[in-house]
């Protein structure tokens, strides 16, 4: 029987393939087969060049772009780009072993999906896991798919304060050194000061909350990257309140812990600044305080082995372009594969 196949087009020419396929009989399945030659698609009626033509220009271009440069719907670009991706995933699985760092965070895709669980190589920034949900079971599911030995060659552990996440990984790597990523940390910190900077609005008059109004991400800044107007602002707004002043004082207590050079000036700082919060009067960073005490040897951890996060970070941003190009992603698995494509040197050296 003849078959026709789409083509990558030539300038404004669009191409077809007129093939000649033979058909056969399995007696084994006990059904007809049409034998297609390698360089198309198993079951698309397009090549393979084609489709990884397309999935190579999705990396970079919208749907919307590439489907008009090779005149084709948005909907069949959208699913020759996940079969490029399916059948990469298929020659170039994840190797999970040597695997000796990684990091866990959760990424919220929107309303309709809510929360992912992401799972990167600290090292490489390589996805290693992606599923619904952000709960202790999304993440036990990836350990428990793996080995004995897999397991054991993991001997660092970065996750945020989950306590979901934290209670997966002590159960399944209880060897593991387990730290909070600086980035989660500074959040924290900045939580709480912006809880101190909005009870202070709320004890005000309505004619003095003026004074405030477009402050809060000077409070947030670090010192040095202001200029000498909003420095001048910020000592103008720190000497006229008491609380606001002790909250900005413990921040900066706060980054000479985690900038500290050595691990010793780091514990040490950790531990005077856990009791200078604790003595405050401002109850967001008593409740901080309690907080990272509870969960001090996570905080130890990441003093003593400066694990940055800032990989975890990355992927999270590209997740957000992934989403605006393909004008949202039709399911969990898709979005799988093109974060495999973009982290993954020898997934994406196979389209």
């Amino acid at each position: 029987m003849w078959l026709t196949f789409i083509d990558t087009p030539i300038n404004e020419y669009d191409v077809r393939l007129v093939v000649e396929a033979p058909r056969g009989y399995c007696p084994h399945c006990r059904q007809h087969m049409v034998l297609r030659p390698t360089e198309v698609h198993p079951t698309r009626r397009m090549t393979i060049r084609l489709i990884n033509t397309i999935a190579r220009w999705m990396k970079e271009a919208s749907a919307a772009l590439v489907a008009k440069q090779l005149r084709l719907s948005e909907s069949t670009v959208l699913r020759a780009d996940k079969d490029a991706l399916t059948l990469a995933d298929k020659k170039a699985p994840i190797n999970m072993d040597k695997r000796n760092f990684i990091i866990i965070d959760e990424k919220y895709l929107g309303h309709v999906r809510k929360f992912v669980t992401i799972v990167i190589d600290g090292y490489t920034g390589e996805l290693l896991w992606l599923k619904e949900g952000k709960s202790e079971g999304s993440l036990s599911e990836f350990f428990a798919g793996l080995g004995d030995e897999q397991r054991a060659d993991i001997k660092f552990v970065s996750i945020d304060r989950s306590n979901s996440y934290l209670s997966a990984v002590r159960k399944w790597l209880p060897h593991a050194a387990v730290s909070f990523d600086p980035f989660h940390l500074i959040a924290n910190l900045n939580s709480a000061i912006d809880e101190v900077r909005r009870q202070i609005c709320r004890d005000m008059e309505k004619g003095e909350r003026q004074v405030m109004k477009g402050k809060r991400f000077l409070l947030l800044r670090w010192i040095e990257s202001m200029n000498k107007d909003s420095r001048k602002i910020l000592e103008e707004l720190l000497t006229l309140n008491k609380p606001l002043s002790e909250a900005y004082l413990l921040k900066e207590e706060f980054r000479k812990f985690l900038k500290a050079e050595t691990f010793r000036l780091a514990a040490a700082g950790f531990r005077k600044w856990i009791l200078m919060a604790r003595k405050s009067s401002l109850k967001p960073f008593n409740n901080l305080a309690e907080t990272l005490t509870r969960n001090r040897r996570q905080v130890l951890h990441t003093l003593r082995y400066g694990l940055s996060s800032g990989r975890i970070e990355g992927v999270n941003s590209m997740i957000s372009r992934i989403l605006h190009k393909a004008r949202g992603i039709p399911s969990i698995g898709y979005l799988r594969l093109k974060l495999r494509q973009r982290t993954s040197p020898d997934f994406a050296r196979l389209i």
